[in-house]
């Protein structure tokens, strides 16, 4: 796909570990933690050896986002932004939260690691009485006290705004908050995980049924305790989702509309590269998850196996351990098996479905998440003209 010297932009998931037990994530089934993830930490002396000076003044971004984890439960993470930036100033980080963890005055450190130039994205889903409906275990008056303490301290911050039926009616209200506490910028993202149970498998569907606009919400005792639902508001669903029965009627299946869409592949446009917790490198995020969570899930029947058994197939997880040496890793037998997988004449024949899913042209449903495409994560994107991704005024 690329070399080690290509890479502009790093994806780092630097813990698995996290506070919220959100429904929709990767890391629960059913109410409860996948066992096997287990507490994978990135350290700085990882950091250290992973990325050396050379590679890191190469670079014009790095975004901390976890699949499964929250990066601000990262021990590390202040003196990890500091050795980024020691050996590249000018790199723009970027770290995506919950908010609901640490003290005020660690906030405020990571303003002052982070600089003005770089920038938090919270998630945050409502106000007290909403957004713990999908950030399962999140205080909310904690977010917004460590929310104010970054931005406080000269932290550039944006908020983002997960819309189901139940909170789509405080947009505008909390768009107005958020101006108050000073967010420079507030988005409505328009997830497009309802769709999930149609091509992969589910936990909480087992027995339910695969009704796409109801996705049922389990307590950690694995009872149902509610459901979550699309925006009632047509603007606010993802575009893809809203259309997904037309798009269906022109194939004969899903597997069909994946085997013959175009894949426009955003980590080639944008030269990025994906490290996760455990010190493996991957193309991108979908990829390690679908390289990991079969696994994590037990192998069920019905899980998307693609990606692991090609892991597997190329040199296995070792050959993409990092520890090893991030030119090894990067310039593995299985990125270019990735990229040689787009040729294949259907899923069958082995195309990746997650490939086509992701980053598919008949199915944007990932791309749909977001009205403006400059607020996608950098590795999904090209940078603005002013050289800086992603920086807009607040929609106010």
């Amino acid at each position: 796909m690329y070399t080690l010297k290509d890479i502009r932009h790093v994806h780092v998931e630097p813990t698995t570990r996290c506070n919220a037990a959100c429904p929709m994530c990767a890391r629960n089934a059913r109410g409860s933690t996948l066992p096997g993830i287990g507490q994978a930490e990135l350290t700085a002396a990882d950091f250290r050896q992973f990325f050396g000076p050379d590679f890191l003044a190469q670079l014009t971004a790095m975004d901390f986002c976890g699949a499964y984890g929250d990066p601000a439960l990262t021990r590390d993470l202040v003196e990890i932004i500091a050795y980024v930036h020691e050996h590249n100033p000018e790199a723009v980080l970027t770290m995506y939260t919950n908010g609901g963890i640490r003290s005020a005055g660690w906030w405020t450190r990571l303003a002052q690691a982070l600089g003005r130039q770089s920038r938090v994205v919270f998630a945050i889903d409502g106000l007290a009485d909403t957004n713990g409906t999908y950030r399962r275990g999140v205080d909310f008056a904690k977010v917004l006290e460590n929310a104010q303490a970054f931005i406080d301290a000269g932290g550039d911050a944006r908020w983002e705004f997960l819309a189901f039926r139940h909170n789509e009616h405080q947009v505008d209200e909390v768009r107005r908050l958020s101006v108050r506490m000073g967010f420079t910028q507030f988005v409505v993202k328009k997830t497009a995980r309802f769709l999930e149970p149609s091509y992969d498998y589910v936990p909480e569907f087992e027995g339910l049924g695969d009704d796409l606009g109801r996705f049922p919400v389990y307590a950690n005792n694995g009872t149902v305790v509610g459901h979550l639902e699309p925006p009632s508001t047509p603007t606010l669903v993802n575009n893809t989702t809203r259309h997904f029965s037309e798009l269906l009627a022109h194939y004969s299946s899903l597997d069909e509309l994946f085997s013959t869409t175009p894949i426009h592949c955003r980590i080639l446009d944008t030269a990025s590269l994906f490290v996760s917790a455990t010190g493996h490198a991957y193309p991108c995020c979908w990829t390690y998850v679908q390289a990991t969570r079969p696994q994590l899930l037990g192998m069920p029947v019905r899980a998307d196996r693609q990606m692991y058994d090609l892991v597997l197939a190329t040199g296995g997880f070792e050959a993409i351990d990092v520890r090893r040496g991030l030119r090894a890793a990067v310039e593995s037998r299985l990125f270019a098996a990735v990229q040689e997988s787009w040729s294949c004449s259907s899923v069958d024949a082995g195309r990746l479905k997650v490939c086509a899913r992701a980053c598919g042209t008949a199915f944007p449903a990932y791309f749909d998440q977001l009205d403006d495409p400059e607020m996608l994560p950098t590795s999904l994107r090209t940078e603005s003209r002013s050289g800086d991704p992603g920086r807009v005024a607040t929609d106010a």
